[in-house]
C-alpha cells in the first residue's frame, strides 16, 4: 500500500512539473492566466490582478478611472489638433464642404465629424504602435495596453482593432453625444471580468496595465550631456541648441544666462580703468573744497 502511494505521488509531482514547463517554454500558445497578488504583498496593492508585461515582469491591471480619464484626454486632444489645423487655414476647404454637404441627422457638422474621426484614427494608431501601446493620455496616467496572451507590444491589426468601437462610434447621432454614450457602454463589461476588459480590449485582445515609463525604463536613460560650463543640460535645452527652436530668441535666452553665470569683472589695469578712476577724483567734494581753499 504504501508503494503503491508513493508511486502515486512520484506521478503527481511529475505532472506538475511537466505542466510547469509547457507554461514557462517561450512560445507557449497556452494564456497566461490573471493571478490575484498573496494578501500582506508589497510591490502591488493587496489583492491586486497581475498580468505579464512586455518585459515579462508581473504588471497590476490599470485602474479604470485612469483609462477613462486616459480616453477623455485623448478626444480632447485631437478635438484641439483639429480646431488648430483649422485655425491656421490648414484645413481651409472644411467651410465650404460643410456648406454644399449636410446629410441628415448630421447637417453641417458632417465634414467636421468625419475629420475628427480621420485625426483621432491616425493619432491612435501612431502612438499605440510606435510609442509602445501609450498615447499622451496615457502615458501622463501611467497606463499601457499590451497584449492579453503574451503581455507583448500591439502590432498595427491590434491597434486599429481596438480604436475601432471606440473611434467609430463618435458618428454616431445625436452629434459628440452619441460618440460619449457609445464610448462610455464599452466599460459595462469591465465588472464582469478580472483583467477590466472593455469591449475594445475584447475585440483587439488586449489588456490595459498600470506602467509608469519613468521608473521602468531605467535603462533607456539618455547619455547625460555637460555644456560649456560642465553643467548638466537638460533634454529640452539639447533640443533647442540642436535644432535652433524659435530663432534669435535662444541664443539670446543663451547669453543672458552666459551674463548670469560669469558677470563681468570691472577693470582694474586697463588705461580706462585708470581714466576713470582719475575722473572721479578729481569730480568729487573733496577736490571742490580744495579748490575753493585755494581760491581757485
Amino acid at each position: 500500500m504504501m508503494g503503491r502511494g508513493g508511486s502515486h505521488e512520484h506521478a503527481a509531482v511529475a505532472r506538475a512539473e511537466a505542466r510547469a514547463q509547457r507554461q514557462l517554454r517561450p512560445g507557449s500558445s497556452r494564456r497566461s492566466k490573471p493571478r490575484k497578488t498573496p494578501l500582506g504583498e508589497d510591490e502591488f496593492p493587496e489583492g491586486a490582478t497581475i498580468v505579464s508585461g512586455p518585459d515579462g515582469k508581473p504588471y497590476p491591471v490599470a485602474a479604470i478611472w485612469r483609462r477613462a480619464l486616459a480616453r477623455l484626454i485623448d478626444a480632447i486632444t485631437v478635438f484641439f489638433i483639429q480646431w488648430m489645423l483649422t485655425v491656421i487655414q490648414l484645413l481651409w476647404f472644411m467651410d465650404d464642404v460643410s456648406s454644399r454637404w449636410q446629410p441628415e441627422p448630421w447637417g453641417r457638422a458632417t465634414a467636421a465629424i468625419l475629420g475628427y474621426i480621420f485625426f483621432h484614427f491616425v493619432y491612435t494608431m501612431v502612438f499605440l504602435r510606435w510609442n509602445e501601446g501609450q498615447t499622451p493620455a496615457m502615458d501622463l496616467m501611467k497606463v499601457r495596453a499590451v497584449r492579453t496572451k503574451d503581455g507583448s507590444h500591439l502590432s498595427l491589426g491590434r491597434c486599429g482593432a481596438r480604436w475601432l468601437v471606440g473611434g467609430v462610434s463618435w458618428i454616431a447621432p445625436p452629434v459628440v453625444l452619441g460618440g460619449i454614450i457609445v464610448n462610455a457602454a464599452t466599460y459595462l463589461t469591465v465588472p464582469f471580468e478580472r483583467r477590466r476588459r472593455t469591449v475594445s480590449d475584447w475585440v483587439a485582445g488586449t489588456t490595459v496595465i498600470a506602467y509608469n515609463r519613468d521608473k521602468e525604463d531605467v535603462g533607456d536613460e539618455p547619455e547625460e550631456v555637460l555644456d560649456e560650463f560642465g553643467q548638466p543640460m537638460s533634454v529640452r535645452e539639447q533640443i533647442r541648441r540642436k535644432y535652433g527652436l524659435f530663432g534669435g530668441i535662444t541664443g539670446i535666452g543663451r547669453q543672458l544666462g552666459d551674463r548670469r553665470r560669469n558677470p563681468p569683472s570691472p577693470p582694474r589695469d586697463s588705461q580706462s580703468g585708470r581714466d576713470s578712476l582719475s575722473m572721479s577724483a578729481t569730480s568729487g567734494p573733496a577736490h571742490r573744497n580744495r579748490g575753493e581753499h585755494r581760491g581757485i
